[in-house]
């Protein structure tokens, strides 16, 4: 199991739920100026710590 790496299947599942459109709308109604790529890169990162911390869990399950 490689960890921080998504699935083809997994980024498009991910990218239907937040997408860099709503990071941007989200942050701006908290004070955050984002553009859409600042966004993609945060979308990015958000799913490379999920992937990490998932992974993390299962293995911690498995000791």
């Amino acid at each position: 199991m490689e960890t921080g790496n998504c699935s083809d299947e997994n980024e498009r599942l991910y990218s239907k739920k937040l997408t860099p459109e709503k990071v941007v709308s989200i942050l701006g109604k908290h004070g955050t100026k984002v553009s859409i790529e600042e966004a993609e890169i945060i979308l990015q990162f958000m799913r490379k710590i999920a992937d990490i911390a998932v992974n993390q869990y299962l293995y911690d399950k498995t000791d």
